[in-house]
């Protein structure tokens, strides 16, 4: 009984052993498939072309030349191809990425180019699609010979001996016979204009950007604009029909600002002076407004009522409210006691009271009637 047990416990030790030994087996072989086989994360992103000829599942990606991944499959979705692919999953594209199908050789393989590169900002996502408006396709051979037969129809012979293309250039050819010096000369600064262009691409593409917003403004604003057009047409017929009368006008003030220069040159050292008795006298004015006001209302009425006094024998009638006996007065009347004037017993002042026309006065105030 003690040797059946011994041998029965010396054969489950090795026994146990095997699994230890399958399980560490099992164990490093797992760890080496997850760090060797297993798969990498990958960015999937999507781009709609137009056209997309020549481009298959398992066309090659890349990024600025450098390949970074593969297609996956390529979908027709009505008027575009969805072409799907696959990247690694550190790749960081753009939010505002474009993708180019590439022809590089005649007989090469076409292949898909995305850029720019990442440089900041958003990315972007796995799954993103990038549209139509951000994708680009070579044309083909057949829409070449297609849009060439187009131009050879439009530019060829009218059917009666006459026009076409040939008779263009021999035309042109004509017209540029002895002209080839100046002819070069301006195609050679057509090509240096070019290569300034070519040299300020992200400026050219500013100044579009602006012309565009601003052609966008001007069509929101068309009816406001055709307005503008017509009043300054008005205008300018305006001006047109009253260029004389405006022209008198310009000169005159000329001369007017020719004599406040002359003024300013001569009299420049007394115009402060002026300057601040005006002011002064301007707010003695602006303080007294009322009394001014009163004394305007009532100066014409006075004036009026002042010539109406004159007679026509040139006499000035006018009704004082004085004393014509001194004696009625305190003070007077002690002296009318020592000195017998007559004022102190007799008529007094006596109306009407000529007045003279020595000084022209009545002339003045009768508007030189007299």
């Amino acid at each position: 009984m003690t040797e059946r047990s011994a041998a029965t416990g010396s054969g489950r030790r090795p026994l146990s052993r095997i699994a230890a030994i399958a399980l560490v087996v099992a164990l490093v072989v797992t760890s080496g498939w997850y760090v060797l086989l297993r798969p990498e994360p990958q960015l999937r992103i999507s781009a709609d072309f137009a056209t997309a000829d020549g481009i298959f599942p398992g066309s090659r990606v890349a990024l600025l030349g450098v390949p970074v991944g593969r297609v996956e499959r390529t979908d027709p979705r009505g008027d575009s191809v969805r072409v799907t692919m696959s990247l690694p999953g550190d790749t960081r594209l753009p939010e505002s990425a474009n993708a180019y199908i590439m022809n590089p050789a005649v007989i090469s393989d076409r292949f898909v180019e995305l850029s720019p590169a990442h440089t900041g900002g958003p990315t972007l996502d796995d799954g993103a699609v990038i549209p139509v408006s951000r994708t680009h396709a070579p044309v083909t051979w057949d829409e070449l010979t297609e849009s060439l037969d187009t131009l050879l129809q439009t530019f060829g012979p009218d059917g009666k001996g006459g026009g076409g293309l040939g008779e263009l250039v021999s035309t042109a050819a004509g017209s540029l016979g002895g002209h080839g010096p100046e002819f070069r000369a301006a195609l050679n600064t057509l090509a240096s204009a070019s290569e300034v262009a070519a040299n300020s691409t992200g400026d050219l593409g500013a100044v579009l950007d602006n012309v565009d917003t601003l052609l966008t403004v001007l069509k929101k604003h068309r009816s406001t604009i055709d307005d503008l057009t017509t009043t300054v047409t008005t205008a300018s017929k305006d001006f047109t029909t009253q260029q004389r009368s405006i022209t008198r006008a310009i000169g005159r003030l000329s001369r007017a600002l020719g004599t406040l220069n002359t003024l300013l040159r001569e009299h420049g050292d007394q115009l402060p002076g002026d300057v601040s008795r005006l002011t002064r006298l301007s707010t003695t004015l602006v303080s007294r407004k009322e009394q001014l006001a009163e004394t305007l209302d009532t100066l014409p009425l006075a004036l009026e009522n002042f010539d109406r006094a004159v007679s026509d024998d040139d006499r000035l009638r006018i009704r004082l409210n004085l004393s014509t006996n001194l004696n009625q007065f305190g003070t007077t009347a002690k002296l009318c006691e020592q000195l017998p004037l007559p004022l102190c017993s007799g008529a007094g002042i006596v109306n009407p009271v000529e007045f003279p026309n020595t000084l022209g006065v009545l002339d003045l105030l009768s508007g030189g009637r007299r």
